[in-house]
């Protein structure tokens, strides 16, 4: 680890407890017990031919869609993965939910949502009227869902208070960095819906209660034992929870400037933040310092500064979200893929060091990580691409010549995808590294940046989506 880093004291919060959960007849709702706080290690390998296993990523705009195809003694089952975009929104939602319906045959055998942000969940709402038609097995959903948690559901009620608050607020001011800003917040909340109330509670009521059947529903954090639909476990699917932690003080770790693609110089504390940076602090104040202002004076002077307040809360809220994201590992037929949601640093540190990065005895990845990374064999890139959401360490660590996929959009956030990141990314896979905007949409062609869709990968209709075949 490079030396410049410095290691934070953080304070613990306790952990949510476990509450008994009040579900509807006909489902069941189960959160197993973790066989360790920290993760296990890959599975030992079968015998089986990977043949038919297969990642397909949809363009959407900025968002994330993602279905892995599992082959097993049924025929081919589904696992949907996020379904949704919000900025830069290229309408082609409601034809990519279209074909994946026709490819299911409107059933799908798990359902995970990563965490829920609109750029993740809102084609849940959007197409509810294609969803209620699906018959689902199992929804899997991070442990800040659980509406029988007192905790997660008085946490995720004042996160979607704040960003309502700060998308009117800032929507206001009228200037391109606020209206970012805004559009940031307005993804915590999916903006209001037709029918009233927020448009991700709509895709979350979808989630919830929204299929021609009524799935049961598990709420998982990282190290517990989760449950898959029986025809995948006989075919020989196994997946493991790898975040988000239980701990919150680890939800709100935003970022550790130094292990993230960054060109510019890093700040000499990547600790968490303070109240009083150290900019704002001086060792004597001048004697103007303490003169006399009017009201309107005051005032003007706390306008002034207004922005970056508003701009430190909208970012926090929206990378407290992020880090609640469901990390999950699936291994089949000696094949490991691992999607990330959007973690950012909180999240990544709990898998990668086994807790708050530079406490004592977690100052070096983990063996099990170190494991997991150097085996796994596709990763869905986290973030967008990101410069926050995949580490340099964690980079490092995989596999040399395994697969990516980035769901991404340019212009939709300033460096997304962020330029470093994807370049180191596409060393470590050796060129195997595929964009969702590598592929036509109805409204939109090909990214020419972005280059043609590397060797391997296939978009076998011309347009919508991207496939990646073991």
């Amino acid at each position: 680890m490079p030396a410049a880093r410095k290691a934070a004291s953080r304070s613990k919060r306790p952990v949510a407890e476990k509450a008994k959960r009040s579900v509807p007849k006909a489902a069941k709702t189960t959160r197993k017990k973790p066989a360790s706080g920290a993760p296990s290690a890959v599975p030992a390998s079968s015998g089986q031919d990977a043949k038919g296993l297969r990642v397909r990523m949809f363009r959407v705009g900025f968002g994330d869609f993602f279905l892995l195809t599992v082959p097993t003694g049924n025929g081919p089952r589904h696992i949907l993965i996020d379904c949704g975009v919000h900025a830069k929104d290229l309408g082609s939602i409601k034809d990519a939910v279209a074909q994946m319906a026709a490819e299911c045959q409107s059933k799908l055998a798990l359902v995970i949502m990563t965490h829920r942000h609109a750029d993740h969940i809102s084609g849940f709402g959007t197409c509810s009227d294609v969803f209620s038609q699906f018959t689902v097995d199992r929804v899997w959903m991070p442990w800040f869902e659980n509406p029988a948690d007192e905790t997660a559901v008085s946490f995720q009620a004042s996160l979607t208070a704040l960003a309502g608050r700060l998308t009117t607020r800032l929507a206001a001011r009228g200037d391109p960095a606020s209206d970012q800003l805004a559009a940031m917040a307005d993804n915590i909340t999916g903006g209001m819906a037709a029918a009233g109330g927020t448009g991700n509670q709509k895709a979350l009521d979808v989630l919830h209660r929204g299929f021609k059947n009524t799935p049961a529903h598990d709420y998982y954090k990282a190290g517990d034992q989760p449950t898959l639909p029986q025809d995948l476990v006989d075919a020989g699917l196994s997946a493991q929870i790898l975040g988000p932690p239980s701990d919150r003080s680890l939800i709100s770790q935003l970022t550790n400037t130094y292990d993230q693609y960054l060109t510019d110089a890093a700040p000499s504390d990547d600790g968490p933040a303070r109240t009083f940076p150290q900019a704002f602090q001086v060792e004597s104040y001048p004697e103007n310092a303490f003169k006399f202002f009017g009201p309107d004076k005051v005032k003007a002077l706390i306008n002034s500064v207004q922005p970056n307040v508003l701009a430190a809360q909208a970012k926090a809220a929206d990378n407290t979200l992020n880090n609640q994201s469901l990390v999950i590992l699936f291994s089949f037929a000696r094949k490991n893929l691992l999607f990330a949601g959007d973690a950012q640093w909180g999240n990544w540190e709990n898998f990668l060091y086994g807790g708050a990065f530079g406490t004592p005895g977690h100052t070096e990845m983990t063996d099990k990580a170190k494991a997991i990374l150097g085996k796994i064999d596709f990763y869905k890139v986290g973030h967008h691409g990101s410069r926050n959401a995949t580490p340099k360490d964690a980079v490092a660590a995989m596999r040399l010549g395994c697969v990516g996929m980035c769901s991404t959009q340019i212009h939709a956030y300033n460096e997304v995808p962020r330029e470093p990141l994807l370049q180191a990314l596409s060393q470590r896979m050796q060129g195997k590294l595929a964009r969702s905007d590598q592929v036509a949409v109805k409204n939109e062609g090909p990214n020419s940046d972005a280059g043609p869709l590397p060797k391997g990968f296939n978009d076998p209709t011309g347009e919508l989506f991207i496939d990646y075949e073991f």
